[in-house]
């Protein structure tokens, strides 16, 4: 059952896409940067940062962006400059109080156990929030980058053992800045976003977010352009699951019965499809007044077992919903989130018939957003696109 509810959980609150990152405020020696371009990008720092000390210069993206950390009052600072001087992104590091709920609702519930590690809170180009969260989580460290809406805009992971201590710098891009051989793999899909992700030795990832045919992707390409990962979210599919008599189970999930649990009774099978796709199987065994439940994967490799007295696997169902069919909670929280927005779409999670996650489509001006909330109308998590 926990598997079950766990899977709903984690498809409600969408994909995250992963590539090398390490989030780090410390200031470090810049790269060699000339005394011209390291005057001009300082004066850039002091006119919005007057009280700015300790400044140091790097090359980010050579002629094109630079990094500079700074202190403010002892607080440190790291910031991406363009050659023009336009600040793409300025983050300081923040103590963990005063991260918005939402975030922390979004990191306890798609991270369970995680352990947070730095917190940089900054803006963007645009001067919108911008919030940058390194956690460790499963023996990796995962960077995830938020947006003034609290969406989640790109995420990053590293091996927990990293410690290479590479200053890294993440900056918004448009779709003219990206190098043209990402530009050309982008043919046809419409551009949300994109995120740069560049280390100490100049190397970058892109992180890119785009649309094709009602289907999210989430594009991770190398420093030369190449394609390394690619995550897609199709909001339209739902998740079901399906009862099999014990004649349907493939054939390894029989094999491991028949080795592992050859005098229990076979109670009831389920299997979990998403969007049609199988996802994995649960299976109830009984023996002696004793409940096991046994969790595979989608190739019926074996993953775990819980074992209860009595114990009842919940059904699982989406129903679409209308926008008056929406908890006073969520409303309140679009209309102070997202002023001006207007209903597309929505759907319900229930389980055993009651309400167990919500899901709402929207639209403010030209954006679209898809903002999950849990079963009491909580926020748990916002892609845009």
């Amino acid at each position: 059952m926990k598997k079950l509810i766990f899977i709903c959980s984690m498809t409600l609150v969408g994909l995250l896409a992963g590539c090398t990152e390490k989030l780090d405020t410390a200031i470090e020696p810049a790269q060699s940067v000339d005394n011209t371009t390291t005057a001009r990008i300082s004066a850039v720092i002091k006119t919005d940062y007057p009280a700015a000390t300790n400044l140091s210069v790097s090359t980010i993206d050579d002629k094109k962006v630079y990094g500079c950390d700074f202190s403010v009052s002892g607080v440190l600072h790291e910031a991406a400059v363009s050659a023009t001087g336009q600040i793409l992104s300025v983050y300081h590091s923040a103590d963990s109080l005063k991260l918005p709920d939402a975030i922390k609702t979004y990191l306890s519930t798609t991270y369970l156990g995680y352990k947070l590690e730095k917190v940089a809170i900054g803006k963007d180009a645009s001067g919108n929030a911008s919030y940058k969260v390194l956690i460790e989580h499963n023996d990796q460290k995962i960077t995830i980058v938020f947006d003034a809406k609290l969406a989640v805009v790109a995420t990053f992971t590293e091996p927990k053992n990293n410690v290479s201590g590479d200053k890294n710098k993440i900056f918004a891009a448009k779709l003219a800045d990206l190098p043209t051989i990402i530009q050309t793999q982008l043919t046809g899909y419409d551009f949300i976003g994109a995120v740069v992700k560049t280390n100490s030795d100049g190397k970058k990832k892109y992180f890119v977010t785009a649309k094709k045919d009602g289907i999210l992707y989430e594009f991770t390409y190398d420093n030369e352009g190449k394609l390394i990962k690619t995550d897609s979210i199709d909001p339209s599919k739902k998740i079901e699951d399906k009862s099999l008599k014990e004649s349907d189970l493939p054939q390894v999930i029989k094999d491991y019965i028949q080795i592992n649990y050859k005098d229990w009774k076979y109670e009831k099978g389920v299997v979990l499809l998403k969007g049609g796709v199988i996802d994995s199987y649960s299976i109830i065994l009984l023996k002696d007044k004793k409940i096991s439940i046994l969790f595979f994967d989608k190739d019926g490799k074996f993953l775990k077992v819980v074992e209860t007295p009595t114990i009842q696997l919940p059904k699982f169902e989406n129903k679409v919903i209308i926008v008056t069919d929406l908890p006073a909670i969520i409303t309140e929280y679009l209309n102070k989130t997202y002023a001006g927005w207007t209903f597309t779409k929505g759907t319900v999670t229930l389980k055993d018939s009651s309400p167990e996650a919500y899901y709402v489509y929207i639209t403010v001006g030209t954006d679209k957003y898809h903002v999950y909330f849990d079963k009491n109308g909580k926020f748990l998590a916002a892609k845009k696109g």
